[in-house]
């Protein structure tokens, strides 16, 4: 069966009838792609979580490995053990301080967290997407 094309002018659009069920077709070719589409993304979130949770853990030994090389703990323990040396010396304190702490360490953990939230976000939304029918609100 050829489709057949008729040359129709501007003023007479509002004549045309549309195909019946061209409303239906439409809303559940949308509701497959966007399956099909958070089917794809949670095939590619699922690596990223496991491989940002194996970060996190790596990223948190090397901080806690800086934290101890540093002698980070050692500061801190005299701000508990002598809390008036610390107040009287306290400018050199909060220097010694904050040149012992291992950024970074600090900054791996804190980028590994928000990549395994985010993907974890992602897959969140991609297995409810790809679960649930689309327009079923």
């Amino acid at each position: 069966m050829q489709p057949v094309f008729v040359y129709i002018s501007m003023r007479d659009i509002d004549k045309v009838e549309p195909p019946k069920r061209l409303y239906e077709n439409i809303l559940m070719r949308i509701g497959q792609e966007e399956c099909r589409r958070a089917k794809v993304f949670l095939f590619a979130s699922a690596p990223i979580v496991l491989l940002s949770t194996v970060g996190i853990i790596f990223s948190v030994q090397y901080m806690m490995q800086g934290f101890y090389q540093s002698s980070f703990y050692s500061y801190f323990s005299l701000l508990l053990s002598d809390p008036d040396i610390v107040l009287t010396y306290w400018r050199e304190f909060a220097l010694s301080l904050t040149d012992t702490i291992p950024f970074m360490g600090i900054t791996l953990s804190l980028i590994a967290i928000v990549a395994l939230l985010v993907s974890v976000r992602i897959f969140a939304i991609n297995v409810r997407k790809g679960l649930s029918p689309a327009f079923s609100n």
